[in-house]
């Protein structure tokens, strides 16, 4: 089973912002923060900071083995944003190499840790790809049932329906991906749509 066809774009789009709008943001923020921290000093110290992250991480994209780039760049940049993006990074690595324990580790970290919502959901349905591919399917609908983003509905129900097929519950896989259907509305995919036709009651 292929667990990351579908997050392709997810994985990009992530990178796309960072590169586009993530110092920016950031920058922002510390404007904002600049009255109160002393504005010269702390600005140009957290400017300096931030490019520093973001030259670094730059460079571990690049990296041939991400995994072990990934480690050494965690350990030096906490739990920056960009180090938890390095982290999915090194899950999707993992995950390739079929370290599956390793990749769940570094997901709940994620999870559990102070970073944006949408990357918090992005591990969320990253983790319950990992558990369908394992076959653990309660903790798979469990991971599932956390994920609250509207962002991610398609996401959640049509991997909810993939659950409940493995599982052979065919009534309730057709009305997830009924719901991942109505989620999806005019950009619903190809291939979400037949496992819903598949699933279709006999006339």
């Amino acid at each position: 089973m292929e667990i990351y066809d579908s997050e392709e774009q997810q994985e990009e789009a992530i990178k796309r912002f960072l590169k586009e709008n993530g110092t920016a943001l950031v920058i922002g923020a510390l404007l904002g923060l600049g009255s109160i921290y002393g504005y010269n000093q702390y600005q140009q110290s957290q400017i300096d900071s931030m490019a520093s992250h973001s030259a670094a991480f730059s460079q571990l994209v690049k990296a041939d083995d991400i995994v072990v780039s990934g480690e050494k760049y965690v350990a030096s940049h906490g739990d920056s944003q960009y180090s938890q993006l390095t982290q999915l990074l090194m899950v999707k690595a993992l995950v390739e190499k079929k370290e599956f324990d390793k990749a769940v580790i570094i997901l709940k970290h994620v999870i559990g840790s102070d970073v944006e919502d949408a990357v918090k959901s992005i591990a969320k349905t990253r983790l319950a790809r990992i558990e369908l591919s394992l076959e653990q399917f309660d903790s798979a609908l469990s991971t599932l049932n956390t994920l609250n983003d509207d962002a991610f509905a398609v996401q959640k129900n049509e991997l909810s329906g993939d659950v409940y097929i493995a599982q052979g519950m065919l009534d309730k896989a057709r009305t997830s991906y009924e719901t991942a259907v109505s989620a999806a509305g005019e950009q619903v995919g190809n291939d979400l749509q037949m496992k819903l036709n598949d699933l279709a009651p006999a006339s």
